[in-house]
């Protein structure tokens, strides 16, 4: 993909990958993420994508110190809702690694249509999680 964006002359368009940014004395860090599956892929998949988030966060805190907010961005949502007994349940190794690297906040897509239902927004375990898929947005900005 760096490729194309080079030989294409996009100058001003960069991608997460076991890495992080600043921006506004803030830290970006993140990853893709995937669903939470039970097959071997999806939970070898998903291990892969909580090493890279937690290379993404190492990468912020060692060029920009500690001191300074993360942010999580993901494609993926890092969170699913599980249905059991009419109440629903939070579970998700990338919380987990969240926790670990005291993140405040994290925004993420992938939702669209209607899976928006499916979305989960607002504090779970000191973390504000925001849905900022297109369509969900109905295609206004949100600032971050």
């Amino acid at each position: 993909m760096k490729q194309y964006l080079s030989e294409n002359n996009f100058q001003n368009i960069d991608f997460l990958y076991n890495n992080s940014y600043v921006f506004e004395n803030k830290i970006i860090v993140g990853t893709r993420g995937w669903n939470n599956g039970d097959s071997a892929e999806d939970k070898r998949i998903i291990r892969r994508e909580n090493i890279r988030l937690e290379n993404s966060i190492k990468d912020g805190i060692k060029k920009y110190g500690e001191d300074k907010e993360r942010i999580c961005i993901m494609h993926y949502p890092p969170l699913t809702k599980t249905k059991m007994k009419n109440e629903y349940t939070y579970d998700s190794e990338f919380l987990d690694v969240m926790k670990k690297y005291n993140i405040k906040k994290c925004y993420y897509a992938h939702l669209h249509g209607n899976s928006h239902k499916d979305a989960v927004e607002g504090e779970k375990n000191g973390i504000k999680f925001k849905l900022i898929s297109a369509d969900y947005l109905e295609f206004n900005l949100f600032k971050i």
